[in-house]
């Protein structure tokens, strides 16, 4: 008998397609009498092997390329119900509760890179370089929206919300391509990651230049500062450099993690084939869904109800009525607290110091009274919206300042998929009526 990944080696596949044969009836696989391990029949492997092996012989007709499936689910190790592998991805990964980019622990992340460095780093997987990650910047300074996207804009209005009008870009922008040379992948990232600040409604003065139709990013000159400064110039009637720094470690702490509901949706759609428009375009609508992307928006609602005069005991008497949770608390990946959470509640801290502590105290009632009751921390949604409303943007900012932020790691994902290809085309178990006849 083989464990898996001997059977796999044997084959001289991945693990994934070593399920997928199994799935499909081409191989038995057997258990062990304790424990929940797979085990196969060396006799099964080597003739399979015989079918399969490029030194055996020409693939079997009966048996389609691999590269066209999608890796099978595997259940996860404790034998819970969440949490099943469907992929493999180098972008990021979570263990025992430690977030890490390509390796990089987020903590020092979000203190020593910059969000274009993190971009760049989560596209590529190494550490940019300097002069890369200033040609980013300056693209994102110098950014101008085709006329696809200001008539699509305009149609939906100023006030539209924010993630709907980031929403209708992507089509748009996909529209402005077919105009264009054919452009990489890569180029297509970036296009997107300049663009996307420009399609929501400002709320401050912004210089007319930064309005005017054009095709795609100019160059500005060096020393430019990139996604955070051109959102606060876009909303912020005045800020500082300090508010830029707070808004690049939210930015950098929201972009990326691992294969949420929206990355998922983007890497569906990648493995068709489709453009990053598409993949983006899909993870945004996932968003508009309230289990995956109205934490933010509720927060927002419980800040202004507190505000109002609400006393938080009632508050959380009225969430527990409903037998819900309070928006912003608990996380199935971290039981013990999110990290993420963590480090915006230094920023957070840190910000209020400056710019009046009222919010800030109201968040640590708020997240002493539910740990006092529920035994739940904060996740990265709570100190998010702390963070991005006291840095002074309007309400409804912080759902769009999230999607932009994770905008790179939709792009990342996307590309990931792209590179090694096998369509997602995954399968479900069937529960309905048994076979019956139409007479």
């Amino acid at each position: 008998m083989l464990t898996a990944g001997e059977a796999a080696a044997q084959l001289g596949v991945k693990l994934g397609t070593l399920y997928a044969y199994v799935s499909r009836g081409w191989l038995k696989s057997y258990r062990r009498k304790v424990g929940r391990q797979a085990l196969y029949r060396r006799s099964d492997i080597e003739a399979l092997r015989g079918v399969i092996a490029p030194e055996r012989g020409v693939r079997a007709r009966s048996l389609p390329d691999a590269s066209s499936w999608v890796t099978v689910a595997q259940a996860p190790s404790d034998g819970s119900s969440t949490g099943v592998i469907v992929a493999e991805s180098g972008v990021s990964s979570i263990i025992e509760g430690k977030l890490a980019y390509r390796g990089y622990p987020i903590e020092e992340l979000i203190e020593h890179a910059s969000f274009e460095e993190v971009c760049l780093l989560l596209w590529s997987g190494e550490r940019p370089r300097p002069e890369e990650v200033e040609h980013l910047r300056a693209g994102i300074a110098a950014a101008r929206i085709p006329p696809p996207v200001v008539a699509a804009l305009a149609a939906v209005g100023a006030g539209a919300p924010p993630l709907l009008r980031l929403a209708v870009m992507m089509p748009s922008l996909a529209a402005a391509e077919h105009r264009l040379p054919a452009r990489s992948r890569l180029d297509q990232a970036r296009m997107i990651i300049t663009v996307l600040p420009l399609g929501l409604a400002p709320t401050a003065p912004v210089p007319a230049a930064s309005e005017a139709a054009g095709g795609g990013a100019g160059r500005a000159a060096p020393g430019s500062l990139g996604m955070a400064a051109r959102l606060c110039e876009r909303s912020l009637a005045e800020h500082t450099d300090a508010d830029r720094e707070a808004l690049d470690c939210v930015l950098v702490a929201c972009a990326e993690h691992e294969l949420n509901a929206s990355t998922f949706a983007a890497r569906v759609v990648a493995s068709t084939g489709a453009d990053l428009y598409a993949s983006v375009l899909a993870a945004l609508c996932s968003l508009s869904g309230p289990i995956h992307g109205g934490a933010c928006d509720r927060i927002e609602s419980m800040f202004a109800e507190l505000n109002a005069g609400v006393r938080i005991d009632e508050m959380l008497d009225a969430f527990g009525a409903k037998h819900s949770l309070p928006p912003g608390f608990g996380h199935t990946i971290y039981p013990r607290g999110d990290p993420r959470a963590t480090l915006l509640k230094r920023v957070a801290r840190a910000t209020a110091r400056r710019t009046g502590r009222e919010l800030f105290q109201t968040a640590l009632e708020v997240e002493d009274a539910v740990w006092k009751r529920a035994r739940l921390r904060p996740n990265l949604d709570f100190y998010l919206t702390v963070c991005v409303r006291l840095i002074g943007f309007p309400r409804g900012m912080p759902a769009a300042i999230f999607a932009m932020g994770r905008a790179a790691g939709w792009i990342a994902h996307s590309l990931e998929q792209s590179a090694d290809n096998r369509l997602i085309r995954p399968r479900m178990r069937y529960h309905g009526s048994p076979p019956r006849h139409w007479e």
